[in-house]
């Protein structure tokens, strides 16, 4: 007997993102000198006190069961944080910590997202987010940015996708693939349109401590309004080099909140007591590690910029966040697919295609590795288009 599959699960696509991270690791445990550029977490070690607080909630027996939306200590902390970060108060009933911040983002979209429900979603964008969309029951309209525009969503292209199906807005600042970070001039009048079509924001922040340029700004405290509109999602993951811990949190208005705590009631119950301490430590002790991480990323950002402007064939928006670059590869006549596939296979450098984010004529690059890799793989790469 064959086990069919049902439906909604077949509709949804691998992550590609995963797919290449894969096939580097693979090769790499062949004893190949990859250089690996499609990395989408951190490279530095957790800061010593995070561990040592979940060392300590192990030999305390801090080990069972806690409440399905978190330890109070832990969603007091991250009511306080917002609260001090963006300027909007929240109260730590108004929190859910998750497994991650992406089940943050699927849970939301569970408990939002009716039957042909238009959820908008700036495009390119994060791999899984059209997946949970469609997971939810919505459908996915994609509202395409420039490249001559950095990448930022206009609220003149998202008027534009509005119709009466339209009831979510997904944002992503500063952004995974393109790097691109929205500011305050930009957030705005995004922000009164969101207001006056009464639409929900899915505010995806998890790269906002890397913002190089500006100051991170929250499209929450752009409008008296969207504080009662807008859900915030982040986590530890990025900002202390936590991926593996799985915490995350949403933030927001509490019939919105109490529906993704009865959610995750019968889904995950609560995320590990373990990593809830160490993001607690992580949220009340030494945050200088933020501030030295993302001098880093800077400077790796910096370089990898310049280094990219030697390469024929290339062309690069230079990224204000996260830790990504977005290029342009189209010069080359191959796929991004085909492009990354041999990249990887002639040259032993791992990039993530960009057909997986919405755009076929690029490729994503992740700073998250030394400077003298990304200089190793840029000068793999140039070779690589100069002997198409």
């Amino acid at each position: 007997m064959v086990v069919s599959l049902a439906p909604r699960i077949t509709a949804v696509a691998p992550s590609s993102t995963l797919a290449i991270t894969a096939k580097a690791k693979a090769l790499k445990a062949q004893g190949v000198d990859v250089v690996n550029l499609a990395g989408g977490e951190p490279d530095c070690d957790t800061p010593a006190h995070i561990k040592q607080a979940a060392i300590a909630a192990i030999q305390e027996g801090f080990t069972k069961y806690t409440p399905t939306a978190g330890i109070p200590d832990l969603r007091a902390a991250v009511a306080k944080t917002l609260t001090a970060d963006l300027g909007v108060p929240y109260q730590a009933s108004e929190v859910v910590v998750t497994n991650g911040a992406k089940q943050a983002l699927y849970n939301a979209l569970q408990v939002l997202c009716r039957p042909g429900d238009e959820v908008l979603i700036p495009s390119p964008y994060w791999v899984s987010y059209p997946e949970m969309v469609t997971l939810a029951g919505g459908t996915p309209v994609f509202v395409k940015t420039s490249q001559a525009d950095r990448f930022r969503l206009t609220v003149e292209s998202v008027e534009r996708a509005v119709t009466a199906k339209t009831r979510l807005l997904l944002l992503n600042s500063p952004s995974n693939p393109t790097g691109s970070v929205l500011p305050k001039a930009s957030l705005l009048p995004l922000a009164d349109l969101v207001a006056r079509r009464g639409l929900v924001v899915i505010s995806d922040e998890i790269y906002d401590q890397l913002s190089y340029d500006e100051p991170h700004v929250s499209i929450a405290a752009c409008h008296p309004a969207l504080r009662a509109q807008t859900l915030i999602v982040n986590g530890v993951s990025k900002a202390f080099a936590m991926t593996g811990w799985r915490i995350g949190w949403a933030a927001g208005p509490q019939p919105l909140i109490d529906a993704m705590i009865t959610l995750q009631d019968h889904a995950t119950s609560n995320a590990s007591s373990i990593s809830q301490r160490a993001a607690l430590a992580a949220l009340t002790g030494d945050r200088s590690t933020i501030t030295r991480m993302a001098e880093e990323f800077k400077h790796r950002r910096d370089l990898l910029v310049e280094a990219l402007r030697t390469v024929p064939g290339l062309s690069c928006v230079p990224p204000q966040g996260a830790f990504y670059a977005f290029c342009d590869i189209s010069a080359s006549g191959l796929s991004s697919t085909v492009f990354a596939e041999r990249l990887l296979t002639e040259r032993h450098v791992a990039v993530i295609p960009g057909a997986g984010f919405g755009w076929d004529t690029h490729i994503r690059l992740s700073f998250c590795t030394s400077r003298a890799a990304l200089e190793e793989g840029v000068r793999r790469l140039r070779a690589f288009l100069e002997a198409l």
